[in-house]
């Protein structure tokens, strides 16, 4: 039954194809002369001052509500949020578990959340600027339509994006700085992920996937073993050795190691960075299990350090073929992970000792002792670990790591960015 026309708001945007409910919520509180917070405050009286993210939180009263009142059905909003991912990218969600590919926006008290991305092409062109639900997948992270890489956080301030906290009440734009997010510019790939992105798209749509021998999963199991694969590569003593062996059986994704932070959470990396992590993880599931295995096996890995059955629920295709293939250690894999970090260090000039071999691997390593290089004088100026910034004031150096901190990038990759902009030079792409 349709709501009385007296029992409707004034301001009733229509909720836009493949909308988010975050985007169009801010659109009624903008077309009622309301900031977000003012109509959720109105709406949801008791549910604090500030929505959290209604791709996710916003709940049935708040969805019914919000239908009475602007006369879009129930479904469709349900379809605007995460629910319409349930059972898909997700096995079900009581809002307490991590959600692997959609993790959360804005800020969760004093924590900066990277979760919304934006493509300012894609905005500079509509009609109605709105946020696409898709946006929030964290594997998507270049636009299909313009090729440039996602923004997931203001080039200007380096704050989340969070349309339910921004003042202004049209368009989309930066609740920090104000910024008008259409004037950005998204960068070039380092890879071309659009490939990997359909095939994901494709298994999220379809609801399986095959693998190999395991036959046809659900899409939210496959999506789960390619987001345990991503957390191996983007951080832990195998992460180098990892993408090591990738670079070298992949030449589309031949890149040095260290190129990609080494991060504990992957959700955090930019999406220059995760959009090879994506690449990584997505080649490694391929001819699943064998790929894998061969790349676990050649830098170690045995089945207690990729999972513990014990206290860790992972879908049964990933946890049969470790159990199956990596239940003895191999012994081998120590060796190569500490020969991977000596090539490392030693393409940036720094000695090889078993300091710095510690320093970076993270951990103590038995074939430290005697694949390390001797201790011998210091290295010469201008080519030490931080030889981009020899020769310059220690203000500086903190400014230009504060700096790199904030934009989700390590020292070395920001300060190749900026160089290279600065020299008008084109940007860093893989063949």
């Amino acid at each position: 039954m349709l709501p009385a026309a007296d029992d409707l708001w004034p301001g009733r945007p229509p909720l836009l194809e493949d909308e988010s409910f975050s985007s169009w919520f801010a659109r009624v509180a903008a077309a009622n002369g309301l900031r977000p917070a003012e109509l959720y405050r109105l709406v949801q009286p008791s549910g604090g001052l500030r929505p959290r993210d209604l791709d996710r939180y916003g709940d049935i009263h708040l969805l019914g509500a919000m239908a009475d009142k602007t006369g879009v059905s129930r479904e469709a909003l349900e379809q605007s949020t995460f629910r319409r991912w349930a059972g898909w990218a997700f096995e079900r969600d009581d809002g307490l578990v991590k959600l692997d590919w959609l993790p959360p926006a804005g800020r969760e008290k004093a924590k900066r959340c990277f979760g919304q991305q934006v493509c300012p092409s894609c905005l500079a062109e509509d009609t109605t600027p709105h946020l696409r639900l898709e946006w929030r997948l964290s594997f998507l992270t270049v636009c299909p339509m313009h090729g440039h890489l996602l923004l997931d956080r203001c080039p200007a301030c380096n704050e989340p994006f969070s349309i339910l906290r921004q003042e202004r009440r049209e368009g989309v734009c930066c609740w920090s700085c104000g910024a008008d997010v259409r004037r950005f510019t998204g960068d070039h790939p380092p890879v071309d992920p659009i490939p990997v992105q359909q095939n994901l798209l494709d298994t999220l749509n379809q609801g399986w996937r095959t693998l190999g021998s395991y036959g046809p999963v659900y899409s939210f199991a496959a999506l789960e073993i390619l987001a345990l694969i991503a957390r191996r590569i983007a951080g832990g003593k195998y992460a180098y050795g990892l993408r090591e062996w990738i670079s070298l059986h992949e030449p589309r994704l031949s890149l040095p190691p260290e190129t990609l932070p080494r991060v504990h959470d992957w959700a955090l990396l930019t999406p220059r960075a995760r959009c090879v992590l994506v690449a990584m993880a997505h080649h490694l599931l391929g001819d699943w299990p064998h790929r894998f295995i061969v790349a676990a096996r050649s830098v170690g890995m045995a089945s207690s350090s990729v999972y513990n059955p014990s206290n860790e629920y992972v879908p049964f295709a990933y946890a049969h073929a470790v159990e199956w293939h990596l239940k003895e250690p191999h012994k081998f894999g120590a060796r190569y992970e500490v020969a991977s970090a000596k090539s490392v260090l030693e393409r940036h000039g720094i000695k090889p000792t078993y300091r710095n071999l510690k320093e970076l691997v993270g951990t103590k390593l038995a074939a430290m002792s005697e694949m390390a290089e001797p201790v011998g004088q210091a290295t010469p100026w201008g080519q030490g670990r931080y030889w981009k910034l020899d020769g310059v004031s220690a203000e500086v150096k903190e400014a230009a790591r504060h700096a790199a901190h904030r934009s989700g990038e390590n020292v070395a990759a920001w300060l190749d960015k900026v160089l290279r902009k600065e020299l008008k030079l084109p940007d860093m792409r893989l063949s």
